[in-house]
């Protein structure tokens, strides 16, 4: 009988949804194919083969679980089961009119390697523990090589841990596993693992503390680096010898750990204590806490603190004041020191810090108050040219910080005069930006005196004087006021382009500097001057003056010599020309007026009487900045 795709296509269909199938499409019978194995490794690859005759149409499902309605995939021939497993194998197709099946079992065994990890003890001693999982239990046994040239079998049921002692540690070996089934399964081992040795107690060095600070109410809030499930115990001395454990922790990473009540007059010794996964411990070297006391006299506080006990793990300390550092010592010998920047009714807070090779330790605060003394003058300060209207004016009052107060007062006065008037007074404040300058035109001088907390004035400072730039052809001059109190280190010139450039050009001490520039040059720059201090403290900036490379001449188009006070007279206008030659002439090509200094212009007179009115020619020649000689002309009304 033959059999149509449509009618195949109604049978294939019955095959696969009739109800018959509930009780397992295997019992159908009939079919049958070739395979290469049934049982095998993991990867295991299958290829199978039809060999029902006159078979229309043959599919597998490679995982059949009984269902009546399989997943068969027609045409197939191999397939790679890729992991452990038992299941089965289908085919399903039609021969003759008759649907048919046949099914296999496909046993695939387990070829991972196992898991394990190792604990170092010390010495070549190696602690490894096998995990009990699902892979472990596949094999039979396993044939474990130390790397050493020694091996071990492990049988199914023997102890999870092995312990290995190498006589050499000068190498690090590799330990090989290899699962092994028993003989006559259709495996016969899985893949080698291999596992790295180092001769090290894993990660305890990691373990350090960062940071010890005793704290005003006696607690020692220690900083350290703990490794996830590594117990850690805190411990604290008195003597250095006897410990006692505050706490224990498991936790990695960075750790806080306050350990409370204890005497801010007493020196410590803080130290970690890390178990192992062979139940060993290590110890981190002791931190000793740092004890610091202060007294006030005669305008000044005084500092003292212990010796940092550990001279090997020393290099320095650093004394802070209300959170800032103000001295830094490099001998351990260093625990003495007097603090004369400090102004009456200042409170301070003092706090020094012993600065070792991993970590640092640092003491309670100390506070102490400022009762009398003599103010110091303002001996740092500096004004600065913001922009066309605005100077900054910035100092550094004696004492000033968060526990004091002050009145800052500021006087100005343009540069030349004697005439200072003040312009504000400041609480807690010393920068100031005065927006009432010209700073184009003049340059401007300021003197600052402040008053302290205790009502003690000082005299005003020497005068410090904003810079003011200016050019004449290719030279840019400014004065020479001090604009830092205190001096200043030098003159930068800082010479900004067109296109972008820029450059910072040391000019020592001068008060004046010749543009080099050529016809590579940007078209245009704006130049300012800047006076710094060597640290950086202050500087001070000059306001900007534009320069461009090849001088423009501008000639009006008309100009109305009417005696009224207004465009009288005819003149060529430009700043930066080295030499100018012009004329002028009338319809005729006459030359009624010729000069040779572009400051004089024609009047519209020719011969003391006044020209006609109309059109005129000019032509000028003149060389620029950059030495080219520039040829020009062009036509403009007189009116009356």
């Amino acid at each position: 009988m033959r059999i149509t795709l449509l009618s195949f296509s109604f049978i294939f269909a019955t095959i696969f949804f009739n109800p018959v199938f509930a009780q397992g499409v295997c019992d159908i019978g009939g079919g049958g194919f070739s395979i290469n194995t049934t049982a095998g490794c993991a990867p295991l690859y299958v290829e199978f083969k039809n060999t029902v005759p006159n078979a229309i149409t043959v599919g597998y499902d490679v995982n059949y679980n009984g269902s009546s309605t399989p997943q068969v995939v027609r045409n197939r021939t191999n397939y790679t089961y890729p992991v452990a497993a038992t299941g089965i194998l289908l085919q399903l197709g039609v021969a003759n009119g008759a649907e048919f099946s046949h099914c296999e079992k496909i046993t695939i065994y387990e070829s991972r390697p196992v898991a394990t990890q190792y604990a170092a003890c010390g010495g070549g001693n190696i602690v490894m523990t096998l995990t009990d999982d699902a892979i472990l239990k596949a094999y039979d046994q396993l044939e474990i090589l130390w790397g050493d040239g020694e091996k071990v079998t492990w049988k199914k049921g023997n102890s999870l841990t092995l312990e290995h002692n190498y006589m050499n540690v000068a190498n690090s070996p590799t330990i090989s596993i290899t699962g092994i089934y028993d003989a006559g399964k259709p495996c016969a081992k899985g893949v080698v693992g291999s596992y790295p040795i180092k001769f090290e107690r894993p990660q305890l060095n990691e373990i350090q503390v960062n940071a010890v600070e005793m704290r005003g109410d006696g607690t020692i809030r220690v900083t350290y680096k703990g490794v996830a499930g590594i117990p850690t115990n805190i411990q604290y001395s008195t003597d250095g010898n006897s410990y006692t454990t505050d706490g224990k922790r498991s936790s990695g990473g960075t750790q806080p750990y306050d350990i409370k009540g204890k005497n801010i007059g007493q020196i410590y010794k803080v130290r970690l204590s890390s178990e192992d996964l062979c139940a060993g411990s290590t110890e981190t070297s002791p931190i000793s806490t740092m004890i610091l006391s202060a007294s006030s006299g005669n305008s000044a506080n005084t500092l003292n603190w212990n010796q940092y006990p550990d001279a090997a793990a020393f290099e320095g300390y650093d004394l802070l004041r209300d959170g800032t550092v103000i001295k830094s010592f490099d001998k351990i010998t260093d625990v003495t020191f007097t603090d004369d920047q400090v102004e009456c009714g200042t409170f301070s807070e003092y706090q020094v810090i012993a600065k070792l090779k991993n970590a640092t330790s640092t003491s309670a605060p100390a506070g102490i108050k400022v009762e009398t003394g003599n103010p110091k003058p303002i001996s740092a300060a500096s004004v600065s040219v913001l922009d066309a209207n605005s100077v900054l004016i910035k100092a550094a009052v004696p004492g000033a910080g968060p526990n004091s107060s002050f009145e800052l007062s500021i006087e100005r006065a343009e540069a030349g005069t004697t005439t200072f008037k003040k312009i504000i007074t400041l609480y807690n404040q010393s920068e100031y930006t005065d927006n009432a300058a010209k700073t184009s035109e003049l340059s401007y001088c300021y003197r600052l005196s402040y008053e302290n907390s205790c009502g003690q004035k000082v005299p005003v400072s020497e005068p410090i004087c904003t810079i003011l730039l200016s050019k004449n052809l290719t030279t840019l001059n400014w004065t020479a006021d001090a604009p830092i109190l205190g001096g200043f280190e030098k003159y930068d010139v800082m010479q900004t382009g067109s296109s972008g450039s820029s450059e910072e050009i040391p000019v020592q001490k001068n008060t004046s500097y010749t543009v080099k520039l050529n016809t590579q040059s940007d078209l245009e720059y704006n130049f300012q001057i800047r006076a710094s201090t060597q640290n950086g403290d202050f500087e001070s900036l000059s306001n900007i003056i534009n320069y461009k490379r090849s001088a423009g001449v501008f000639v009006p188009d008309a100009f109305s010599p009417n005696g009224d006070g207004f465009n009288d007279i005819l003149e060529a206008k430009s700043t930066q020309l080295q030499s100018f030659n012009f004329s002028i002439m009338n319809r005729w090509g006459e030359v009624v007026f010729h000069s040779e200094d572009i400051a004089n212009g024609w009047d519209g007179t020719i011969n003391g009487m006044n020209a006609p009115v109309g059109s005129y020619v000019y032509k000028m020649t003149f060389v620029d900045d950059i030495n080219q000689t520039v040829e020009k002309s062009g036509t403009f009304m007189l009116l009356r």
